[in-house]
């Protein structure tokens, strides 16, 4: 569903927020010329570059950096992920206002996370912010942003049911 997202559009530039593992970048990095994935956690970046490196992805890269004040230009990315994320933020419009800030004219946001849910013992057992969220909030914070979103794409499974939502900079 993210390959075929990605091929809608040029992607020269891909920016993986909270990268994790390094797995967006893996499975996106043969799409694009250039990708970089932020994180927070050292672990895990050290993770990504294993993963990485053992890819052979020499173009895609990792550094450690905060969501909330990404330390890059304004109009540097044609696309902007954030997969798996935004439950875990404390403030995720600000993070979708990063993403934005970031992408050049005509660039596009992909988030991926989950629709709203009851699994409260997300919290406890893996430190969940947020039980998902709905499309008037990540839609919301899109346009807030200076995004136009488009229609939500809806992945549903038991018990979670996942989506992907898009924008784009005008």
């Amino acid at each position: 569903v993210m390959i075929e997202a990605v091929k809608q559009g040029p992607c020269r530039d891909l920016l993986d927020m909270g990268t994790g593992t390094g797995r967006i970048l893996e499975v996106l990095g043969p799409l694009v010329e250039r990708g970089l994935g932020l994180d927070a956690s050292r672990e895990m970046l050290t993770v990504a570059r294993t993963n990485l490196e053992t890819a052979g992805l020499r173009h895609c890269h990792v550094r450690q950096a905060d969501m909330y004040q990404l330390p890059l230009a304004e109009d540097s990315f044609d696309l902007v992920t954030i997969h798996q994320v935004l439950h875990f933020a404390e403030r995720p419009g600000a993070v979708v206002a990063e993403a934005a800030r970031v992408l050049r004219p005509g660039g596009r946001l992909i988030v991926v996370d989950f629709a709203p849910h009851d699994r409260e013992e997300l919290r406890d057992a893996h430190s969940h912010r947020r039980l998902g969220f709905s499309d008037a909030e990540v839609q919301g914070w899109c346009r807030t942003a200076g995004l136009q979103p488009t229609e939500p794409r809806r992945l549903p499974g038991a018990p979670l049911t996942v989506v992907l939502w898009q924008a784009t900079r005008p």
